[in-house]
């Protein structure tokens, strides 16, 4: 067996930095609680944004080892090793913790790249103007370049090929990057090593040809990738790219033979020791399990299924690295791309011919713009194709599994099985080498016939070896439901209630925030990505205040596209149909091809294991107030009840009352985010609720929850959970006892409550 001992320590060092917590490596914030703004900030600009709208500060008055990303409103005409002074109109604002299940953990991915803080300010003056000359060289030749491919490529274009030769992303619509995500093609989008072989193992096999000695060769080969590294931004998948590239370079220059798995190994132990939360990164875990997929995954599948038609042995790579990188899709995108192996293996061999025109369109811009024009041409119908093709691939029956994000469990049972595998198949290897080396020995004809094996027994074990590997793969989209799910996220002021039943009914009650822009892509949506939902069978909107709403309205217009979540049907009010909003909402969902229904009191929804009840408002009434027509509604599963009220007060809670209708409940969302208004004593006694959870948003204006209702609450003996201090809180029930987990920003909290029945 081959020693790799760097391939070991690489292992050993990003599975031991996978299971420590990201805060040993977190940079303190600048801005400890009890302090203020500061009066100014000043720093050294150590890079700039594409576009010139953003730059980011290093030793800066705040810190001397973070870096502050400030925003401006307009373009600066700043440049790199300029040190600046922000004096006026400025707000500082750390990352964003994650809230929710699913939601994007904004602080670990700025933390990578050694951000600490925004700062958002309209101008900045400048205090010293020294330049620092080759990074300011790089990125005017990158705005350049952007320039160019904005006057070759027509605006649909525009971004792709800005992300695929530059890395720059700014005028990707949102639109193309969702089909290139959903079809398994966005790995196309990024700088990795299929852009660095294009560019550098080119160069030094036309150099090689020309009959240049090697050096001759591999120095200009390894400073134009360096290069392109350091244009393109050097992110994680290109600075493993280039590396790998300069240790195969350089293994040529020296005489040494290349060992792809010990560079991988390399480059990772680099990066690691640069920045310790890589591990944690799902641009650094991908990219180096795809080259994994290649280098181990492959030759033993390939061992095991001798393949020498080229085509079938694209399709066996490929899957090999779907076989490496799957759990960990599952885990940070919670949804697979059934079509992605054929997909790619009509693209990828494209590639090359897009970049090359990308590249000589761009080149011959600088002598002749109108002549650009004609590769520029031939790169844009690639780009057609590929959108055609990603846009055909998602039109398919069932092209987006939404499988939920795997539990810990699952990751590693499916990684020590396939390490066993391939373990295996390694032990394998070296018997046949040493029968092979022991044949040699006794002569050519004992070697043969110790080398001979039944024709059904390599057709047994490659059956069981392939079944092996699709059960490990089913039991990964396994998921596990103890009973009815309530989860309360934390949208900032505003409400987003999601219920799945035992039976596995997907409710979405309101969607909306006044605080959290884009809350529905940003929030509701990973959630339920996270969960596992790819459809909801019903969404009901309490009432059409933006802060339940606007959410709601996001996800409508996204199901329209093919690919993502689906709303069976929306459930408004009779008022809320007469209302210019519940309209709007009413034909977002119709393009949908969702049905629209009205629930009123008496309204109820049935599944084989739960009810929900509408126990307001009324038919036929008219109600002054939006809020005074909040839908109010009572889920009951065997012996535990769930009682949601919208931002109903307390004229509403009488009316219910009067009606006599059963409000006892264990659980009580509160109505109106807390306010006095709402959760009256009387109201209270007779929902005798044992938890009460309060949707609020962290220093609202509002001033919610309102100590009188705490206190009321308090008095009510209702034990009180509230998303502005918790994040998302989830409830699960068996039917007869409860338990109540908090999503905590900095850890994982467990409140148990136990409501025997």
């Amino acid at each position: 067996m081959k020693k790799r001992p760097l391939c070991l320590a690489a292992f050993f060092l990003t599975l031991l930095l996978l299971l420590l917590p990201a805060e040993i490596w977190m940079k303190a914030s600048p801005l400890p609680e009890g302090r203020g703004s500061p009066e100014a900030l000043t720093g050294e600009i150590c890079g700039i944004d594409p576009g010139g709208k953003a730059v980011s500060l290093k030793h800066t008055n705040l810190s001397d080892t973070g870096i502050i990303l400030v925003y401006f409103d307009a373009e600066t005409t700043f440049s790199i090793g300029n040190t600046i002074r922000i004096e006026k109109d400025f707000e500082l604002k750390e990352p964003e913790r994650p809230a929710n299940p699913g939601q994007f953990d904004a602080r670990l991915y700025y933390q990578t790249k050694k951000i600490v803080l925004f700062c958002y300010a309209e101008e900045a003056v400048l205090e010293d103007g020294k330049i620092r000359t080759v990074p300011q060289f790089f990125y005017r030749l990158r705005e350049n370049l952007s320039s160019r491919c904005r006057a070759l490529f027509e605006e649909k274009y525009r971004g792709v090929i800005g992300a695929m030769l530059l890395g720059d992303k700014t005028d990707l619509s949102d639109e193309t990057k969702e089909i290139y995500q959903k079809s398994g093609m966005s790995h196309l989008l990024a700088i990795s090593g299929l852009h660095v072989s294009i560019f550098g193992m080119t160069l030094y096999r036309l150099l090689r040809r020309a009959g240049l000695p090697f050096w001759a060769s591999g120095i200009p080969s390894m400073l134009l990738v360096l290069s392109y590294g350091v244009l393109t931004g050097m992110s994680t998948s290109t600075a493993r790219a280039v590396i790998m590239f300069l240790l195969s370079v350089a293994a040529d220059l020296f005489g040494k033979s290349y060992d792809m798995l010990t560079s991988l190994a390399f480059a990772a132990l680099l990066l690691l020791a640069e920045q310790p939360l890589y591990a944690k990164s799902a641009s650094f875990l991908l990219s180096f399990g795809a080259v994994l997929g290649i280098g181990l995954v492959y030759p033993a599948l390939l061992e095991l299924f001798p393949i020498r038609k080229k085509k079938l042995q694209g399709i066996l790579l490929s899957l090999s690295v779907q076989l490496m990188t799957l759990p960990m899709v599952e885990s940070f995108y919670c949804e697979i791309p059934l079509y992605s192996v054929p997909l790619n293996l009509a693209v990828i061999p494209l590639m090359t011919a897009l970049m090359f025109s990308g590249i000589l369109a761009v080149a011959l811009s600088f002598a002749s713009p109108g002549l650009a024009k004609i590769p520029a041409l031939f790169c844009s119908l690639i780009m057609e194709l590929y959108e055609r093709l990603g846009s055909f691939s998602l039109s398919l029956p069932g092209s987006v599994l939404h499988c939920g994000k795997p539990e810990d469990w699952q990751l590693a049972f499916y990684y020590l099985s396939l390490g066993g595998f391939l373990l295996w198949r390694l032990r394998v290897r070296e018997l046949r080498k040493k029968r092979i080396a022991r044949a040699a020995a006794l002569g050519e004809e004992e070697g043969e016939e110790e080398e001979k094996r039944p024709e059904s027994y390599l057709k047994r074990k490659r059956i069981f070896s392939a079944a092996g590997l699709v059960l490990l793969n089913l039991l990964l989209l396994v998921r596990f439901s103890g009973g009815f799910q309530f989860t309360m996220l934390d949208v900032g002021q505003g409400d987003a209630l999601f219920l799945r039943t035992k039976a596995g009914t997907s409710i979405l009650v309101d969607g909306g925030s006044t605080s959290v822009s884009k809350v529905g892509t940003y929030r509701i949506l990973p959630f339920l990505k996270a969960s596992g939902t790819g459809t909801l069978d019903y969404v009901i909107a309490t009432h059409m205040d933006e802060d339940h709403i606007s959410g709601i309205r996001e996800i409508l217009e996204q199901s329209t596209r093919p690919g993502s979540l689906q709303v069976k049907t929306l459930l408004l009010s009779e008022q809320a149909l007469q209302e210019e909003k519940g309209q709007e909402l009413s034909r977002l969902a119709q393009a949908a091809g969702t049905e629209v229904k009205t629930i009123m009191r008496g309204t109820v929804l049935k599944d084989d294991s739960g009810e929900l009840e509408c126990l307001y408002p009324e038919w036929g009434e008219e109600y002054g107030d939006t809020n005074g027509a909040s839908v109010v509604l009572r889920f009951v599963y065997k012996e535990f009840a769930l009682l949601l009220t919208g931002d109903l007060g307390n004229g509403g809670e009488q009316k219910i009352l009067e009606n006599g209708d059963i409000t006892d409940c264990q659980v009580l969302k509160a109505g109106h985010h807390g306010s006095s208004t709402s959760s009256s004593a009387e109201w209270l006694a007779a929902a005798s609720p044992e938890l009460t959870l309060i949707s609020c948003g962290e220093d609202n204006s509002y001033g919610h929850p309102h100590q009188e209702t705490l206190e009321r609450l308090a008095q009510a003996g209702s034990g009180i959970l509230a998303t502005k201090d918790w994040g998302a809180l989830t409830v699960r029930s068996d039917g007869r006892s409860f338990r109540t987990e908090a999503f905590c920003p900095l850890r994982r909290c467990t409140a148990q409550s136990e409501a025997p029945r």
